[in-house]
């Protein structure tokens, strides 16, 4: 963490056990409420996307004007993930999940940075096409109501976002989208090689 201030610090790591921690316990926490099942499917879906983690280190970018602080927030996020992981299977999962944390954890960190830039530099399109992209590319694989359901919600934010904050370079979206979802197909394939479970 040499080289960020104490606030920026503070954000990275709030953002970093937002994104890797609530999300983890929200997975296994076994409240029961009305329409439970629907509500799980809903939120096991949107926690596999990545769209929320791109939003974050966008944001973060946005507040600090540093790539690094949501590099290293995107990278402690994914540490947290699979550290609960093991300690939810009771030390169970530690061949499993050192291997693809590591592994999404050099992912996080490129990512994080890149989304941090384009968060510094406000350029909002970036991440509206990145939103866009994962939604399309995940449409073709994804099946369920409660997928879809998430999907087309990412799908709808990626054009507010366009459209209230990205109006101005709107024409970045559509190669943004592409590249992304070429690219987030890549490293899943990629990950699964290595042994990622995920979706």
């Amino acid at each position: 963490m040499a080289g960020l201030g104490r606030r920026p610090a503070l954000l990275a790591l709030a953002a970093a056990l937002l994104l890797g921690c609530a999300g983890r316990v929200l997975l296994r926490s076994g409240v029961s409420v009305p329409h439970g099942a629907e509500l799980g499917a809903l939120a096991r879906a949107a926690l596999a996307l990545g769209g929320p983690w791109l939003v974050c280190a966008w944001a973060v970018g946005a507040m600090t004007g540093s790539w690094r602080v949501p590099a290293f927030a995107l990278a402690l996020g994914v540490g947290a993930w699979y550290a609960l992981t093991v300690v939810g299977s009771g030390g169970r999962a530690v061949a499993y999940a050192l291997p693809v944390g590591v592994a999404w954890a050099v992912v996080a960190l490129g990512a994080g940075a890149a989304f941090g830039v384009a968060g510094a530099r406000r350029n909002a399109a970036v991440l509206a096409g990145a939103l866009a992209g994962e939604a399309l590319l995940l449409a073709g694989e994804w099946t369920g109501r409660a997928a879809q359901a998430v999907l087309t919600l990412e799908l709808a934010v990626a054009g507010a976002v366009l459209l209230v904050f990205g109006r101005r370079r709107w024409w970045i979206a559509l190669p943004v989208a592409i590249v992304f979802a070429l690219a987030e197909g890549s490293v899943r394939d990629t990950l699964r090689l290595a042994g990622w479970m995920g979706p």
